[in-house]
C-alpha cells in the first residue's frame, strides 16, 4: 500500500507490555477471526488470528480513512477472502416497497463457502465478491452466528456487501435471529469450538468480542425483528396469535428489540413488562408453529393465521428458525419456509433460498437454478 504522509500510532500488545510504532501499512488481516472494539478513550483495538495461528492485538490511537481489513476463511483450501472498510450501519424503513427482485436466505450458521456460492450463483456478488445486484434486495432472515467455524466471516461480508449495495441503490437487510440474541448475551454453548481456543489465546471471553463497543456487536443489535417488504412480512422464527392479542405493532417489536437484544432473558422481563412475550416461545426469534411438522410445537391453525396476517396488513409471512428439507409452501401460499440445512444442501442439487420476482415465488440453488413455488 502506498506510503501516507499522515502519522498514525499503532500499539502492538506484546508480552503484556504496550510498544507504539508507526503503522507499516492500513491493511489488517483476520484469519478466521476478526473483531473490531471501540475502546471508551477512542482508540481502536483490533483482535485478529493470524495465518500461524498466532493472535494480532493491535490498539490503533487513530483509524486511518484507508484503513482496510482483509478476512480470510478459516480453511485455507476454500479461497474465499475479501476486504473491507469500516462503515455507519446503513438501515432502512422496516416497511418497504417492493424492489423488482428480492433473494432470501436464512440460517446461515457460519457455513460461507455455501452462503458465497449462493451469492455468486444467484447473481448477487462477483467473482471478487462485489455487490452487483444492482438496484435489488438481499435479505437474510437470522442466525449467521453460531455453529460454524466461518460465522464471523459471514457477518463482515454481509456488513462489507450492505454498504455496496446502498451505493448501489440496492438493499441488503438483516434480521436477527435467535443465535445472535444467544452469542449477545454470553450463551455459548452453540460457539463452534475453534472460536472459543481463539478468545481464550487473545485471554478476553467470546462474547466480549460481540459486545456492544464492538464493532460487529453495534451492528447487530441496530437490526430489525421485522421487517416488511410489500405485501410479504418477513421474521426469524414466527409470530403466535398471542402476539396479536396483546397488540405487538411492528414498530414496538422492532423498538424493543434493538433495545433489549443480547440482555439475558430474566433481565429482559424485569426491565420491560412486554418482553416477557415477544421474547419467548411465542415471539419471533423463537416461535415454531408455522413451518413445524412436530406436533409437539402445536402447528398455527390456518384461522388464527389468516388473524396474523389481517392484523399486520401482509398476504403471507416467510420464516427461518425452523429447519426444513427444501424451500416450500406452507398453509396454502400464506407461509414460506426457507431453513433449508446448509451444511447438508451445499453441494447437492438442493434448495437454497427464495427469489420474489414481482408476485412470482421461486425456489433457488448455490447455481440460480429456479424453479416456481405452486400453492
Amino acid at each position: 500500500m502506498k506510503p501516507t504522509n499522515m502519522i498514525i500510532a499503532v500499539v502492538l500488545l506484546i508480552s503484556g507490555h504496550l510498544i507504539a510504532q508507526p503503522a507499516p501499512d492500513f491493511t489488517i488481516e483476520g484469519h478466521g477471526d476478526l473483531y473490531v472494539l471501540h475502546n471508551t478513550d477512542n482508540t481502536v483495538r483490533v483482535i485478529a488470528a493470524r495465518n500461524n495461528g498466532n493472535v494480532l492485538d493491535t490498539t490503533l490511537v487513530q483509524l486511518p480513512e484507508n484503513l482496510k481489513f482483509h478476512y480470510f476463511a478459516a480453511a485455507p483450501d476454500s479461497g474465499i477472502d475479501f476486504e473491507f472498510q469500516l462503515h455507519k450501519r446503513i438501515k432502512h424503513s422496516w416497511r418497504q416497497e417492493k424492489p423488482e427482485k428480492t433473494l432470501v436466505v436464512a440460517d446461515l450458521h457460519g457455513q460461507l463457502d455455501a452462503f458465497v456460492a449462493f451469492l455468486k450463483g444467484n447473481g448477487v456478488v462477483n467473482d471478487n465478491l462485489e455487490w452487483v445486484y444492482g438496484k435489488n434486495q438481499l435479505l437474510i432472515l437470522g442466525d449467521i452466528l453460531d455453529r460454524g467455524r466461518n460465522d464471523n466471516g459471514i457477518m463482515w461480508l454481509v456488513y462489507k456487501l450492505e454498504k455496496e449495495a446502498e451505493d448501489a441503490g440496492g438493499r441488503l437487510d438483516f434480521i436477527l435471529g435467535n443465535h445472535e440474541d444467544l452469542v449477545l448475551r454470553d450463551d455459548i454453548r452453540y460457539v463452534h469450538e475453534e472460536h472459543l481456543i481463539f478468545a481464550a489465546k487473545a485471554g478476553i471471553p467470546y462474547a466480549d468480542l460481540y459486545a456492544s463497543h464492538s464493532e460487529l456487536g453495534r451492528w447487530i443489535r441496530d437490526s430489525y425483528l421485522i421487517l416488511v417488504v410489500g405485501d410479504n412480512l418477513f421474521v426469524h422464527a414466527g409470530l403466535h396469535p398471542k402476539i396479536t392479542e396483546k397488540k405487538y405493532k411492528i414498530g414496538e417489536i422492532n423498538e424493543l428489540g434493538w433495545r433489549f437484544i443480547g440482555i439475558p432473558t430474566e433481565a429482559k422481563k424485569e426491565l420491560h413488562r412486554r418482553n416477557e412475550l415477544l421474547f419467548g416461545d411465542s415471539g419471533p426469534l423463537w416461535y415454531r408453529g408455522l413451518a413445524s411438522d412436530a406436533e409437539r410445537h402445536s402447528p398455527l391453525k390456518s384461522e388464527d393465521l389468516d388473524k396474523v396476517l389481517e392484523y399486520y396488513d401482509a398476504a403471507r409471512i416467510i420464516v427461518g428458525h425452523t429447519e426444513v428439507d427444501e424451500v416450500d409452501w406452507r398453509y396454502n401460499g400464506r407461509v414460506i419456509a426457507v431453513n433449508v440445512r446448509h451444511y447438508r444442501n451445499f453441494g447437492k442439487h438442493r434448495t437454497a433460498g427464495l427469489l420474489i420476482e414481482g408476485d412470482n415465488y421461486f425456489t433457488v440453488n448455490y447455481t440460480g437454478d429456479k424453479v416456481k413455488l405452486n400453492k
